[in-house]
C-alpha cells in the first residue's frame, strides 16, 4: 500500500492467524487496516529450512473437550472451551473450501477413538503454514482491506476512556497517528522475554503493555508453557520436537549420554510434561557445562517409522546435517506459549471500550492453567472470527482528515545498549521466572526489573520500543507469578508444590498495580 491512511474503520494489529481471520470477517463491514511489524511471510520457498519456523506441536489439530479441561487443571472457562469445539469444525470446513481453489491439501476427517472428534492434517506441509497461506490469499482477494508491513504500533489513542486509534512508526521510522472505530490486538506471543523460546523474534509481547497502559485488565500471565524438547543448535531455529516422540519410545540422555528419566519417575520418558521439564533442567544444571543441553535419542527406532511419523522433523534436521535415524538430537527446554493475556469476553471484547484482542495475546480462558497441544490455532480461528464479527457491529467514527507525519525518529545511538538490556531481561526471566520458580528468585526478578525501568522509559527507535515492551511484559508476568502461591498447570512454585484450591482455584487479574484473584 502507498503510505498509511489518516483514518480507517477498523485496525487489526498483527497479521497472525487470529488477525487475518478477524480481518476477513471485518471486510464486509468497512475499511480494514492490518498492521504487521515484519514483512508478510513468503510462501514460495519450500525447502526444509524455510519451513522450520512453522513447525510446532500443532502439525495435526485435534478437537477434544475433556482433554482440554483436564490439561487446564481446573481453570478453563468451560463456556469458552465449548464454543471453541462447537465453532471450530465449520470454520475449518470453510478454510478447506477457500483453499481448494489454490490446490491446498488441508484435510479434516474423523479421528479414531473419539466419536465426535476431528483431526486437521496438512499433507506435506505444517498445518499452521497452510492455514496462514489460505487466510492470506483470502484476505488479498477482498476489497476494503489494506495490509501495512514493517509498521510498529507505539501506543493506543484514547478519548474519554475509549480507544479511538493508534500511534505508529511506519516503515521509514516516521511517527503517525491513525483514527479508527475499533482496534483488535492480534500481536501473538511474548516468548522473547525469555532467553530460550520457540517464538519468532517479533514476539516481544507488544499487545500486553499496549493494553495495560490503556487500562485493560490482564489475566493468567503466570501460566507460561515450556516445551521440553526443542532442537538446540547454534544458528538454527529453536524447533519444538513433538512430545509424541517420547510417547512413542524416544529416550532422553544427559550430557554423558546416560538415560536419566528413570530416576525421576517410574514412567520414565512418558512421565507428565512438567516433571520431564524439571528433570531436564536439573540434569542440565548438574552437568556443569557452560552451554548445557540433553539429547533426544530415537536411533533405536526403525528409520522407516521415524521418516513416516516425524517426516517434518526428519527433513528439517537433515537440512541442518542431523540425521535423527543415526544421530542423537541436542535439545533443551524453551518457552512455547502463554495461556493468559489481555482479558476478554467470548467476543474478544476487553474492559476498555473499542479495544478487542484475539489469539495468543488474549486471555479467553480456553487454556486454563495449561494448554492442550493443538488448541492455539483453533482458538485463533474461532475467537479471531468472533472478535471480527463483534467489531463489525461497532458504530463507525467520522473521518479525521489527512494525517500529518512528524519528525523522523532517530535510528542512531539514542537507544545505545538496548541489546544488552534485552539480554539481561531474557536471562533474568529464564533463571528466576522460568520452569522452576522460587520466592527469592521472583523477588529478585521484580526488583531488578523495577530498577532498570528508567532505561527503557523513553524509547526512540523500533528496537527501543521492543525493549520497553519486553520489560513491561516481563514485569507483569513476574508479578502475576509471585502472587500465585501454589503450583498449578504450567506454574510451578518450589515452596508451594501443591494446589491450593481454596485460595487459587481462580484466575489472576492484573488491575493497575494490583494482582487479584477472581472466579
Amino acid at each position: 500500500m502507498k503510505g498509511l491512511p489518516a483514518d480507517t474503520d477498523y485496525i487489526v494489529i498483527g497479521a497472525s492467524v487470529a488477525g487475518l481471520r478477524a480481518a476477513v470477517e471485518l471486510a464486509a463491514a468497512g475499511r480494514v487496516l492490518v498492521l504487521n511489524k515484519k514483512e508478510i511471510p513468503n510462501f514460495s520457498a519450500v525447502d526444509a529450512k524455510s519451513q522450520a519456523s512453522w513447525l510446532s506441536d500443532e502439525d495435526d489439530i485435534s478437537l477434544h473437550l475433556q482433554d482440554t479441561l483436564d490439561c487446564g487443571d481446573g481453570l478453563c472457562n468451560v463456556a469458552a472451551v465449548k464454543l471453541l469445539l462447537e465453532e471450530a469444525p465449520p470454520l475449518i470446513e470453510e478454510l478447506i473450501a477457500w483453499g481448494k481453489a489454490h490446490g491446498t491439501k488441508l484435510v479434516f476427517g474423523p479421528e479414531n477413538a473419539h466419536s465426535r472428534g476431528r483431526v486437521l492434517h496438512a499433507e506435506d506441509e505444517p498445518a499452521g503454514r497452510e492455514i496462514y497461506r489460505i487466510l492470506s490469499e483470502k484476505l488479498h482477494s477482498l476489497k476494503h482491506v489494506s495490509i501495512a508491513p514493517s509498521t510498529l504500533v507505539t501506543g493506543l489513542r484514547l478519548d474519554g476512556g475509549r480507544v479511538t486509534g493508534i500511534s505508529v512508526l511506519d516503515e521509514k521510522g516516521m511517527p503517525q497517528e491513525i483514527a479508527s472505530s475499533a482496534v483488535l490486538l492480534a500481536t501473538g506471543g511474548l516468548g522473547q522475554i525469555y532467553r530460550n523460546t520457540t517464538n519468532p523474534e517479533a514476539a516481544t509481547g507488544d499487545g500486553v503493555p499496549l493494553a495495560y497502559r490503556a487500562g485493560a485488565e490482564l489475566s493468567d500471565l503466570e501460566f507460561i508453557q515450556f516445551h521440553p524438547t526443542t532442537l538446540y543448535m547454534k544458528k538454527v531455529p529453536k524447533i519444538p520436537l513433538p512430545e509424541s516422540i517420547l510417547e512413542q519410545g524416544g529416550y532422553l540422555r544427559n550430557f554423558e549420554l546416560n538415560r536419566f528419566m528413570g530416576k525421576y519417575h517410574p514412567a520414565g520418558e512418558r512421565a507428565p510434561r512438567d516433571l520431564v521439564l524439571r528433570a531436564i533442567m536439573h540434569e542440565m544444571e548438574v552437568s556443569g557445562a557452560k552451554d548445557p543441553f540433553v539429547y533426544l535419542d530415537v536411533t533405536h527406532m526403525r528409520a522407516s517409522v521415524i521418516q513416516k511419523h516425524f517426516h517434518h522433523i526428519y527433513e528439517t534436521c537433515m537440512a541442518h546435517n542431523v540425521d535423527i535415524t543415526e544421530d542423537v538430537i541436542p535439545v533443551r527446554p524453551a518457552e512455547l506459549f502463554c495461556m493468559g493475556g489481555v482479558r476478554t469476553d467470548l467476543n474478544g471484547k476487553t474492559n476498555v471500550q473499542g479495544l478487542y484482542a484475539a489469539g495468543e495475546v488474549a486471555g479467553t480462558g480456553v487454556h486454563g492453567a495449561n494448554r492442550l497441544p493443538s488448541n492455539a490455532l483453533l482458538e485463533s480461528l474461532v475467537f479471531g472470527a468472533r472478535a471480527g464479527k463483534a467489531m463489525g457491529d461497532v458504530e463507525k467514527l467520522a473521518s479525521k482528515g489527512e494525517a500529518q507525519p512528524k519528525a523522523v525518529y532517530s535510528n542512531g545511538p539514542l537507544d545505545a545498549g538496548v541489546e544488552e538490556l534485552i539480554g539481561q531481561i531474557q536471562d533474568l526471566m529464564w533463571k528466576e521466572v522460568g520452569i522452576v520458580r522460587t520466592r527469592a528468585g521472583m523477588q529478585k526478578a521484580i526488583k531488578t526489573l523495577e530498577e532498570i525501568a528508567a532505561k527503557v522509559a523513553h524509547p526512540q527507535t523500533r528496537r527501543g520500543y521492543e525493549a520497553a515492551y519486553l520489560h513491561a511484559t516481563a514485569l507483569l508476568v513476574a508479578r502475576s507469578a509471585f502472587a500465585r502461591e501454589e503450583s498449578r498447570g504450567a506454574h510451578y512454585r518450589m515452596e508451594y508444590p501443591d494446589h491450593d484450591d481454596r485460595k487459587f482455584l481462580k484466575h489472576s487479574v492484573v488491575r493497575g498495580e494490583k494482582v487479584v484473584f477472581l472466579n
